[in-house]
Order: structure tokens, then sequence, then C-alpha cells
């Protein structure tokens, strides 16, 4: 059994804490790309990029980005998607609470095995926002809700390499100066 640490670049880089500048613009970019005109089928199976950035943020930065601001952003979602107002809000604060509960086991491993860890954490995101349309009379929306989380755990990988780039950079130039 090899000791919990963290990837060496989530060691190297979230020592120094992310500006609230890209954290804002993050979310900002994934709103953005959850309010595309999707349609059908594609709108089921559309990742929710929203939650990828938000677990990124809950678990790499938990004193900038917790439950109120996952509420919030919750029912931002949920207006912007016309749905019924609170359920992506109780989803997003569930899973930023698992999120931040987990975040010290999901940081000991690499990227493929964090991806493994959000999936749960999507599915059930996902499962919580079926369970409340189905209450409600809604139908089933088939095999589309399972791609979702899917797909949103398949975006884990690219977006921490992105979201780590400004940290990088950083890095760079004060181990240049």
């Amino acid at each position: 059994m090899r000791a919990a640490d963290l990837t060496p670049v989530a060691r190297d880089v979230m020592k120094l804490p992310a500006g609230p500048g890209l954290i804002f613009a993050s979310l900002v970019g994934a709103y953005l790309f959850n309010s595309l005109p999707w349609g059908g089928w594609a709108l089921l199976a559309r990742p929710d990029l929203v939650l990828v950035v938000l677990v990124f943020w809950a678990m790499h930065q938990p004193g900038s980005v917790g439950q109120g601001l996952a509420f919030a952003l919750g029912l931002a979602m949920d207006v912007g998607d016309s749905m019924l107002l609170g359920q992506h809000a109780l989803a997003y604060v569930i899973v930023t609470y698992g999120a931040q509960v987990l975040r010290v086991r999901v940081l000991s491993f690499p990227i493929l095995e964090q991806t493994l860890h959000v999936l749960g954490l999507f599915i059930g995101a996902s499962a919580v926002i079926v369970l409340l349309n189905l209450l409600l009379g809604a139908s089933f929306p088939g095999p589309a809700a399972a791609l979702s989380p899917a797909l949103a755990a398949l975006a884990w990988g690219p977006l921490t390499w992105l979201l780590y780039l400004p940290g990088l950079r950083r890095m760079r130039r004060e181990s240049a100066a």
C-alpha cells in the first residue's frame, strides 16, 4: 500500500491558492457552456460542466467554494434551464458536501482514479435530479440520464489540466525570478 500523496501537479501547483478571478471565470465559462442551446436527446446527455468545475474548486479550494456558492449556482442553473426551482441547488449542495468530505482521499489518487471517484458524485447528483422529477410526475428520461454523469466524469481530466495551467504559469514565473 502506498502512502497517500497528492498527484505531482496538484502537490506543486495547489500550494498557492487560486485567485478569486480564476474561480469566477471558470464557473462563468462552465455556466455559459451549459447555457448553449441544447435540444432533445443532447439536452439530457449534456455534461454538467458547472458541477464539474464546482467539484474541482470544492476539492482544491474548500475555503473559497462551499455549499453557499453551490446553492446559488444551482438556482442559477434552474432558472437558466427553466427547471423546477431548487433541484440543481439541492443536488449541487449534496455533491459539494461529498466532494469536501472526500477531498483528501480523491486528491491522493492520479487523474484516472480521481475520475472514478467523481463519477460517483456526478451519478449522485443526476439521481437526485431524476428522483425529484419522478416524484413530480415526469417520465423517466431513459439511458440519456446515465450518459450525462459519464460525460461529466470524462471531462474531469481535461478540465483539471486546464484549471491547473494558471497555477503552473505562476509557479514557473516565481521560480524564474
